[in-house]
């Protein structure tokens, strides 16, 4: 989740091909899709929805963080 590729800035294609980009690429759709819903709100609005959007991410990455370092199951983060 904390990085945008795994093979390198070399060898991104290598990381596209075999899907390891998985979770990068669903965080740029995700911000996409936020960013679109926002179009016509107020700036505070916009702000509000980015301070959630960014805590949601920031927990997910705590968890997958967590799941890898084997402190967390994935059976009890879901």
């Amino acid at each position: 989740m904390a990085f945008t590729n795994n093979y390198s800035t070399s060898f991104r294609w290598c990381d596209r091909l075999f899907g390891t980009d998985d979770k990068y690429r669903e965080y740029r759709e995700r911000v996409a899709a936020s960013k679109a819903a926002m179009k016509g709100k107020s700036k505070t609005e916009r702000e509000a929805a980015e301070r959630q959007l960014m805590a949601e991410i920031e927990a997910e990455g705590q968890r997958a963080e967590a799941i890898a370092e084997g402190t967390l199951s994935e059976e009890r983060s879901n």
